[in-house]
């Protein structure tokens, strides 16, 4: 069976399986057939995990003692050393003709995947495993940031803490902290739990004043391990507790910044498999006391009284028994009883939701309800999971939140059409083109109606030729309603070109040296402008781009517009360093190079022509009009020259 896998970094839209999938992130183009076995190794390692990890990455001269295979049951790829250690392995575990699992080796031994387990063509969950630990992280708007925690153990909590503290990373601290949710599931009595909630507010309101202020964890600063010692069980009753509490009280790590060093996270409590922080992290100076730590051994007090649990408290305790319950039963469940459980949980997951007054923890748990039967639907084990969301959702139209149930809805029943042939999932795919019609619709102010927007423009610009002008109205409909955001400037540029065909293009931009940069100065030349990312130039695509400015290099213009995107793991500038660094390299591109940082997604010269592809290519003739645009690097010089005939 050949493959063929297309990533792009572009906003939430699924085209046909003509397109083959569509991808949020780095992108790259492949096909197992018709490529020499080192295109194919090329191609293969390439290829990059989404998260930071340390994995194997041989040098040209390893690459060349290895080998590409094709794999069967799951079906998919593996790269090999011809000694048999394995470096990459990515395959298709549903049979659908797209790779959903990519897996990364160091030494042999598997060390990390990226996974889409809703096989929508979006990663969405990325794990650590083997010798790199159990971490196992959640995208649940598929951006390829992680957006909690499924699994993490203590001492990679220190890690990530340490991490979160160097790079200033609010976000990245706030998925270690304990959440108002689970802080209601450890039932704790009155007085450590008013201690533990303003703890916890201070831990999000203070976070990054104290991760600016201190100047010991800076770039050059190396985790080395966790020092958290023995966790404590605190059994239920402790307290006025009602459950037993895994805590370590005074966790820490070490650390090298010019000598040894320590940092204090404070008490870290066990929430099903995760660690959860509630205390503001403290770098450790010796000469002063200590103010983490210490929130589940407070000193006891004889004739104290521990409060009762109200109502609210006691029916929510009975939510999360019924809750943990169904969760165990459907580990082992089999045939129609798994069905059943599902609906259970459902069940459940809306009682809480009922049952919750605070407003974020509500959306929560709504949130959590809509991915769960989405999911479970999508995985053939709820089949009424549809109906069941549409029901919830009609019995509460004006309920706050009910965009993102009807939101996971419309992909859910797309993303289980992607395991059927072919005639099933192009009308799965125009029934979801004509759900998101009607979403924007009926929930016109919500952010996802601009998601939704720019997929039926998309639609209609690559999938209804004929029809380009129903395109440009889905834009303007989106600059018009949702002008501020990212999907308004991106709209916004997609109709200029759109709007452009055979009119002067008006184009500014910076150059790489800061320098300002505009069209109109190149006039009386034709002029190509080329949107790419260092990810995307690819050796032989540098070496014809080369050729072709050399080539016609007394009438044609080259225009680099690089729109470099940043890394999970890198600072603002690390992208622009990168792409400096790669122009400095590659001593025949000598042609002008524009760049705004940022990808498709953020990069205001990508948004200046609704560019949602790279590499992507437009052609501007000697008036400078726009001619033609989205041509690929092999009709490049066809196009040239047809323009120079004119």
């Amino acid at each position: 069976m050949d493959f063929e896998f297309r990533q792009e970094t572009s906003p939430r839209f699924l085209r046909t399986a003509m397109l083959v999938a569509v991808f949020s992130g780095s992108c790259f183009i492949f096909s197992t057939s018709g490529y020499a076995q080192d295109s194919q190794l090329r191609k293969a390692m390439g290829i990059k995990p989404k998260q930071v990890v340390g994995y194997e990455k041989p040098d040209a001269v390893v690459i060349k003692e290895c080998k590409f295979a094709k794999t069967q049951n799951p079906a998919g790829f593996i790269v090999h050393h011809s000694s048999g250690r394995i470096l990459r392995r990515f395959v298709d575990n549903n049979a659908d003709g797209k790779l959903d699992q990519w897996s990364y080796y160091e030494n042999g031994q598997e060390v990390y995947r990226d996974l889409d387990t809703n096989f929508d063509g979006r990663t969405d969950e990325y794990r650590w495993v083997g010798p790199a630990g159990t971490r196992w992280g959640l995208d649940k708007d598929q951006n390829g940031n992680i957006d909690q925690w499924k699994l993490i153990s203590a001492e990679e909590v220190v890690y990530e803490c340490f991490e979160a503290i160097r790079n200033a990373d609010q976000d990245r601290f706030d998925r270690l902290i304990l959440t108002d949710r689970e802080l209601s599931a450890l039932q704790l009595g009155s007085r450590i739990n008013q201690d533990v909630t303003s703890r916890l507010k201070n831990a999000r309101s203070n976070f990054l004043k104290m991760a600016r202020s201190q100047k010991t964890i800076n770039k050059s600063a190396k985790f080395i391990d966790a020092g958290n010692g023995r966790p404590q069980m605190m059994p239920a009753g402790t307290m006025g507790n009602k459950r037993d509490l895994i805590v370590y009280d005074q966790a820490s790590g070490f650390f090298d910044a010019n000598g040894g060093n320590q940092l204090a996270l404070g008490s870290l409590v066990k929430v099903g498999n995760v660690w959860r922080m509630i205390d503001l992290p403290e770098v450790v100076d010796p000469k002063k006391p200590l103010v983490s730590g210490g929130a589940f051994f407070p000193m006891p007090e004889f004739g104290g009284s521990a409060a009762l649990p109200t109502t609210a408290e006691s029916n929510l305790s009975k939510l999360y028994d019924a809750l943990t319950k169904v969760d165990e039963e459907l580990k082992s469940a089999t045939g129609s009883r798994i069905e059943q459980l599902e609906k259970q949980k459902a069940d459940v997951l809306v009682q809480f939701y009922v049952n919750t007054k605070d407003p974020k923890t509500k959306q929560d748990w709504l949130e959590n309800l809509a991915d769960s039967v989405a999911h479970s639907y999508q995985m053939d084990r709820f089949k009424g999971g549809l109906k069941y969301l549409e029901k919830f959702v009609a019995d509460r139209k004006s309920a706050p939140g009910m965009d993102y149930v009807a939101w996971s809805n419309i992909f859910a029943a797309y993303g289980r059409a992607t395991k059927e042939d072919k005639k099933q999932r192009e009308t799965a795919y125009q029934e979801m083109i004509s759900q998101l019609a009607n979403f924007q619709k009926q929930y016109s102010k919500s952010p996802k109606s601009a998601d939704a927007l720019i997929q039926l423009a998309v639609h209609h610009e690559v999938n209804s030729a004929d029809e380009p002008e129903k395109a440009v109205d889905w834009y303007k409909q989106c600059v018009k309603r949702f002008p501020r955001t990212k999907f308004g400037q991106r709209a916004a540029g997609a109709v200029t070109r759109l709007e452009s065909f055979g009119k002067t293009l008006a184009f500014k931009a910076k150059k790489i040296d800061g320098t300002n940069f505009d069209i109109k100065q190149l006039k009386g030349k034709i002029v190509v402008l080329h949107y790419w990312e260092t990810w995307c130039m690819q050796d032989k695509d540098l070496k014809e781009l080369a050729r072709i400015a050399k080539k016609y290099d007394d009438d044609v213009v080259m225009v680099g517009c690089n729109i470099e995107g940043r890394r999970p793991d890198e600072e603002p500038g690390d992208e622009t360093a990168r792409f400096k660094e790669f122009v400095k390299n590659h001593s025949d591109m000598t042609w002008i190079q524009l760049h705004d940082p940022g990808s498709v997604e953020d990069s205001s010269l990508a948004h200046q022509l609704g560019v949602a592809i790279e590499p992507m290519f437009f052609l501007i003739d000697k008036s400078g009009k726009l001619v033609e645009s989205d041509i690929a690097i092999g009709g490049l010089e066809r196009e040239i020259e047809r323009e120079r005939r004119r």
